[in-house]
């Protein structure tokens, strides 16, 4: 299938590719059909919208940035997404990059979290954990001093 997308023009997917979000991303909820795009030597993916080109997230997965990353996953969220194991998970989070890229933030309180299996996922909202909407992706020399 080929979609027209502001990012990287017409874009070829495999319709059995797609990621289904039952309840759509927080903020837009119309669209619930997402294709996961890597980019090569890059920790960096889109999650591109099939229902709107104009529509994509930059995206990590956490534990390439914060390797001891971990939060519970809630119980009706597992059930949702039918999670039988944990190899099936896949976690992502959102990237802000407002400026310079040195400058990108990450959202670790709302990772998405996807069944690799099934290719459902939702974006879970963590509560009472110490992590904040805009984690640094990269540490300054002054971030790293005063963190020993």
């Amino acid at each position: 299938m080929l979609i027209q997308t502001t990012r990287f023009g017409e874009l070829e997917f495999d319709p059995n590719e797609i990621v289904f979000f039952p309840h759509g991303i927080p903020g837009f909820q119309n669209f619930k059909k997402y294709t996961i795009i890597s980019l090569e030597e890059s920790p960096f993916f889109y999650i591109q919208s099939v229902e709107n080109g104009d529509l994509a997230f930059v995206s990590i997965s956490p534990f390439e940035f914060y390797p001891e990353y971990e939060f519970q996953l809630p119980d009706h969220v597992e059930r949702e997404l039918e999670v039988k194991s944990i190899e099936e998970v896949r976690v992502f989070n959102i990237v802000s990059v407002k400026g310079n890229l040195e400058e990108a933030t990450t959202n670790l309180v709302a990772p998405i979290v996807m069944n690799a299996s099934n290719r459902k996922a939702v974006q879970v909202i963590l509560e009472n954990t110490g992590y904040s909407t805009r984690h640094a992706l990269f540490h300054n020399e002054a971030d790293q001093k005063e963190g020993s």
